[in-house]
């Protein structure tokens, strides 16, 4: 199945790291701190790659979601303009629910082309306020950090910014596409017959996800903060010369942060009881 994107984890700005100075090899007495420094980061470079192949942290702001019966996307994805993009996330995808979130199943498996076309109908979506003009941080957003995001790399080529960085997140209106109950949607899932062994035992370990409503915001706004001293950090402060370069890219600088104005898909609601609707396990 094709997936969104490949699964990337960035260690290089954990606010946890220092620069070292390492000594140049060619006397004995460099080379026993060069020793030392390895045996230190050996097993330090084990735990990262450890972290690197499990799920993402959760935080404040995914914890958050949960509370209130959400998923949050581990980054702003897709574009809600786009068709093919209602079919790999919103209602009616089968969602792996680890760190890549790629689809299993397209939501036309489901609920065939018109149904999507349904759920993406303007008819079929509600505001929501649980997102407006709220700021999260990015290590809460998907348990690497905020330079693990797409857009914040792609920000970041047009700043001066030195040292360790963290990126705060707002997103702009949102909306919830709700195209069925959960009673058809438990429905359309019972009588589904194309849905292979490994998507329903899948489902059955909570592995996969029926998307049974997708949010999205019109707008998403980042925020860089930059740590000083006695571990405090400020927002960073935009020079003239960055705004013009961020300005003639297409970007808006609002309240000090970067705002990408193009839509993106935020969060989902799993299909909750999905083992009830699938039959014997095979």
């Amino acid at each position: 199945m094709k997936k969104l994107r490949p699964a990337t984890c960035h260690v290089r700005q954990n606010p946890s790291f220092r620069k070292v100075a390492v000594p140049a090899f060619g006397s004995l007495t460099n080379n026993r701190k060069v020793m030392k420094i390895q045996l230190i980061i050996i097993p330090v470079l084990s735990l990262l790659l450890a972290a690197c192949a499990h799920d993402p942290v959760i935080g404040e702001y995914q914890r958050d979601l949960q509370r209130q019966g959400f998923v949050g996307y581990n980054q702003p994805i897709g574009d809600p303009r786009n068709p093919s993009d209602w079919n790999k996330l919103g209602p009616g995808t089968i969602l792996r629910t680890g760190r890549a979130q790629d689809y299993y199943y397209s939501a036309k498996t489901l609920i065939g082309d018109a149904g999507v076309q349904a759920a993406m109908d303007p008819k079929n979506a509600s505001p929501i306020s649980l997102f407006s003009g709220r700021r999260v941080s990015g290590y809460d957003l998907d348990g690497k950090g905020g330079w693990s995001l797409d857009a914040v790399n792609q920000i970041s080529g047009s700043l001066n910014l030195q040292g360790t960085t963290n990126v705060d997140v707002q997103f702009g209106n949102a909306w919830k596409a709700n195209p069925k109950g959960e009673g058809e949607w438990h429905q359309v899932l019972s009588s589904a017959r194309n849905l292979d062994a490994t998507c329903r035992n899948a489902l059955r370990k909570g592995q996969f996800a029926v998307v049974q409503s997708a949010v999205w915001t019109d707008s998403v706004r980042y925020y860089f903060k930059q740590n000083k001293e006695a571990g405090a950090s400020a927002i960073y402060k935009l020079s003239d010369q960055e705004i013009a370069n961020l300005q003639a890219k297409g970007y808006r600088v609002i309240d000090g942060g970067v705002q990408v104005d193009q839509p993106r898909f935020i969060a989902f609601t799993p299909l909750p009881g999905v083992e009830n609707d699938l039959g014997a396990k095979h």
